[in-house]
């Protein structure tokens, strides 16, 4: 298969690009190379490149800072999907979107399911999910949409940002009130291949199995690198004054991606120990 790769240059990007290297002509373009919010380009590149599929991994991240650029977060979560899915749906390919947990607003006490109403509480949750509505009203029968979160990977994420830290032994100041699913994008970057590989269609949810604050990954991680005496502390997510809300809950079930491939997601403590292993 033929597969372009957005946001080529990012975290998730990138690792989607080196999984599926291996057995499929991958391509991948990063924003000095494809401006996604240029809807011209985006039909002109796909149509030149005629892949089988798109993974459209650029996006807008900077939670906080969407709350004064509403307008820059919908035109990257938002627009450049809606050109993504109109251009792969002229050349027949496969669309798929990277949406987030941020979706939902975090009352749930249970893992949040693909059926569950989503009801962002923040400007970057609206546009997520502003994207996602976009895709499936252009391209309803070619689009797969990934929801992820509290994605780490070389280099980027708490995972590598904590692990500094505590190995020089300075103190964090770690939230504890606000529960997610820890997840190596590399997980999803070899899920969003196989979607694409078994001609899946649809909503899922994707991360690491299980859930814990970020107080909790950090308890963790110390004792995976056998810190005896680690210098955290636990917080409340108030007293941090973020511009963004977060949901409190956003835990994400995975029991549609694993029926659907037939493959069993790895637990968070079990990916951390083998990213940490390896890198």
């Amino acid at each position: 298969m033929k597969i372009l790769t957005t946001g080529a240059a990012g975290l998730l990007g990138k690792l989607v690009v080196e999984a599926g290297r291996d057995r499929h002509e991958m391509i991948g373009l990063g924003s000095e190379e494809l401006d996604v919010t240029d809807r011209e380009a985006v039909r002109a590149t796909v149509s030149r490149l005629n892949p089988d599929a798109v993974l459209h991994c650029a996006g807008y991240t900077a939670v906080d800072r969407a709350e004064d650029e509403p307008g820059r977060a919908m035109a990257l979560n938002a627009d450049s999907v809606e050109w993504v899915a109109a251009a792969a749906m002229e050349c027949g390919a496969v669309a798929v979107y990277v949406s987030s947990d941020y979706v939902f607003d975090g009352k749930a006490e249970v893992p949040y399911r693909e059926e569950d109403n989503p009801q962002p509480i923040s400007s970057y949750g609206r546009s997520k999910l502003e994207g996602e509505r976009r895709l499936a009203q252009v391209y309803p029968d070619g689009h797969v949409i990934v929801r992820t979160a509290w994605l780490y990977g070389p280099g980027k994420g708490f995972v590598d940002w904590a692990r500094d830290r505590l190995v020089r032994e300075e103190e964090l100041a770690l939230i504890a009130d606000q529960r997610g699913s820890l997840t190596f994008a590399g997980e999803v970057a070899r899920g969003m291949l196989m979607l694409v590989e078994q001609g899946r269609r649809g909503l899922f949810h994707l991360v690491n199995r299980g859930d814990a604050s970020w107080h909790e990954v950090g308890l963790a991680l110390a004792e995976e690198l056998a810190i005896e005496t680690p210098r955290l502390r636990a917080i409340c997510s108030s007293e941090l004054s973020r511009p963004a809300k977060r949901p409190g809950y956003s835990v994400m079930s995975v029991g549609r991606f694993e029926r659907v491939t037939g493959t069993r997601v790895t637990s968070w403590r079990e990916a951390l120990r083998h990213y940490l292993s390896v890198s």
